[in-house]
């Protein structure tokens, strides 16, 4: 893992499947030798789901994920400017003044810090927040499935 240095921004990658999210957060710089610029791994998070979580549709699973990461590595999201790569429009969910549950408490939690969305051009990072996320749900039994509204 890598150690990012004060003026560059944390990328993060998140991925949500039935049970599980999880996020790699990157930094992207150019390197010698290399004729792209190289992602290198700061440190990377996943959760399994609680049953109840397990039946948040998939833009809020991607959103606590988000939420988890910042609760997390904290220090990070005051320190760094971070970027999250999603194709995904967590940006107008984030910036919706009439969300409401759970989601507004996640809007008001995440807004004290200055995040920023991005599209995403590349997978190579993406690729590790999908596998960490693919091998734990693959270790962990299979809750019920969740109650019908």
């Amino acid at each position: 893992m890598t150690v990012p240095q004060p003026d560059e921004t944390l990328l993060i990658y998140i991925a949500a499947i039935s049970h599980v999210v999880s996020t790699a957060i990157v930094i992207e710089h150019e390197e010698v030798g290399h004729a792209y610029k190289v992602h290198r791994l700061v440190y990377f998070i996943s959760e399994v789901l609680n049953e109840s979580r397990t039946c948040y549709p998939q833009i809020q699973k991607l959103l606590y994920a988000i939420l988890v990461t910042s609760r997390k590595l904290r220090h990070y999201f005051e320190y760094y400017k971070i970027a999250v790569v999603t194709e995904f429009p967590l940006g107008d969910i984030l910036r919706n003044k009439e969300a409401n549950g759970h989601i507004i408490k996640w809007i008001v939690e995440l807004s004290t810090y200055s995040i920023e969305f991005r599209s995403r051009p590349t997978i190579k990072s993406q690729a590790l927040a999908d596998f960490v996320a693919e091998w734990t749900e693959i270790q962990e039994p299979i809750p019920a499935a969740c109650p019908e509204h």
